[in-house]
């Protein structure tokens, strides 16, 4: 890929350089060409390919990094030394509490009221008591948590401007990242193991990628090279306008980058100015894709199938029911589960949809009044009880999926002769599929639970880490 990647920008940059020679060629005074001798008096012809490329490399990355800043997170993290021993008893010693820091990168996006707003990724700052952005070698300050978005790892930092010069000329441009197309040339500006304002160049490789880190995705992925250090820094265009937000990469894989699309970016930065959170549109349904065995059992191709809807939710009040396919919101076409979620997510709430449906085999048009989606409690710090259950269960902490290397929930609770119980499950395991599907957060737990309770269900099959080693369990779900 990394070839593929120098091939076209070879080959764009050729046709670059004819084209600078034509009209050099059609000018009433032409210029000679500069040329350089080299070592064996070989003459090195400057006007090529290279120059080209490097003098427009140049200019685009000494045009954006300047809005490139670098942040220092410390967050404050606990642990139990003695949590590695199954003791029968709880020893009488509270959790011992360290400082972690963290580097990131951020991208200067805002200059109002004497105050300077930057872009970054939740994860670069997230339960940190302390942050300070550095803009330079020289100039530190300390920022502010203005809002952040866990559901898609957006966060806006707000610094005092007092002070700094300059910074009418270090706002980025954001971009239009729904016009950015597979194979373009990208740029991406960040500070990877701290090493400030690194420049990477590559292409984009694919787009709306999903790769489950968050609940709203439709990742840019890129063969720009992104490592630890990288995240929340710009991805660039040609033009050096930001199309992206670097946000993660897949640690097994070479050259595999994702960035979050700016135009979501910058949907979730709006939100959190405007009103100090993000209020996102919703349904009330649990939707899924439609697979070729569900296409081939219904005979529909096209859509997203309704597997469950809430009560007293905008899509029950209005008449929406499972086994629905929405093929179609405002006229445009749905192509999957992400799309859906992120139209209605941007839809005020309030807003009349109208939903194209398949029920039943024939089509009927629907219209819905937008809701407000609930918030909910953050599972980091919280447990739910599961009713009927007999389970009580937790978000991993950042620090639990890197000590146990998984993903899931952790069972806290198990309540005497429930379901939960009999079913063998204990404090301290770990749920990370139910019924083969990847569990990462409380609420996705519950959500496949009610989901399969709906689909008549009575066990669910849960792939549960219990020390150095998995082990499958049943869970009655009655």
């Amino acid at each position: 890929m990394r070839l593929f990647s120098l091939l076209t920008l070879t080959i764009l940059l050729s046709i670059i350089a004819c084209r600078a020679q034509v009209e050099a060629g059609n000018s009433d005074s032409p210029s000679p060409p500069v040329v350089a001798k080299a070592k064996g008096d070989k003459v090195l012809n400057s006007n090529g390919v290279l120059s080209a490329f490097e003098a427009e490399l140049t200019k685009v990355v000494d045009k954006v990094a300047p809005s490139v800043v670098t942040i220092f997170a410390v967050q404050e993290v606990q642990f139990n030394p003695f949590d590695d021993f199954d003791f029968p008893f709880r020893l009488p010693f509270e959790p011992f509490r360290q400082e972690k820091r963290s580097l990131g990168s951020g991208v200067i996006v805002k200059l109002s009221k004497g105050k300077v707003y930057i872009l970054t990724n939740n994860h670069v700052v997230e339960d940190a008591k302390k942050i300070t952005v550095r803009f330079d070698r020289h100039t530190e300050r300390e920022a502010r948590i203005v809002g952040t978005d866990p559901k898609t790892d957006i966060a806006v930092l707000e610094v005092n401007a007092k002070g700094l010069k300059g910074l009418e000329k270090k706002i980025a441009v954001l971009g239009d990242s729904d016009k950015v197309r597979v194979g373009q040339l990208v740029i991406a500006i960040g500070n990877p193991y701290g090493l400030e304002r690194t420049v990477t160049v590559g292409v984009v490789s694919a787009l709306k990628r999903s790769i489950g880190i968050t609940q709203y995705e439709s990742y840019i992925q890129t063969d720009a090279a992104i490592n630890p250090g990288n995240s929340g820094g710009p991805l660039i265009n040609i033009h050096g306008e930001v199309v992206g937000i670097n946000t993660a990469i897949v640690a097994s894989g070479q050259g595999l980058g994702f960035a979050i699309p700016i135009n979501l970016a910058r949907w979730v930065m709006d939100q959190i100015l405007e009103h100090g959170r993000v209020i996102r549109g919703w349904l009330g349904v649990v939707i899924q894709e439609v697979t070729p065995d569900i296409a081939e059992a219904i005979g529909v191709r096209e859509g997203i199938i309704i597997a469950q809807v809430m009560k007293g939710s905008p899509a029950d009040k209005y008449g929406l029911k499972v086994g629905d396919v929405i093929v179609e919101v405002d006229g445009k076409k749905i192509d999957s589960v992400r799309d859906l979620q992120l139209r209605i997510m941007r839809t005020k709430p309030g807003t009349e949809v109208t939903l194209k449906v398949i029920r039943e085999g024939k089509k009927k048009s629907i219209k819905v009044k937008v809701g407000e989606l609930p918030e909910k409690t953050s599972g980091k710090r919280k447990s739910y009880e599961g009713k009927g259950l007999g389970l009580t269960l937790k978000n991993m902490t950042a620090q639990e999926r890197s000590r146990f290397g998984v993903e899931g929930v952790v069972v806290v609770g198990v309540v005497p002769g429930s379901p939960a119980h009999h079913s063998g499950l204990r404090p301290g395991d770990i749920i990370m599929r139910v019924n083969h599907k990847k569990v990462k957060r409380v609420d996705e737990f519950y959500r496949i639970i009610e989901s399969l309770k709906e689909m008549g269900k009575a066990k669910a099959l849960l792939l549960v880490r219990r020390g150095e080693g998995n082990v499958y369990v049943v869970l009655a779900l009655e």
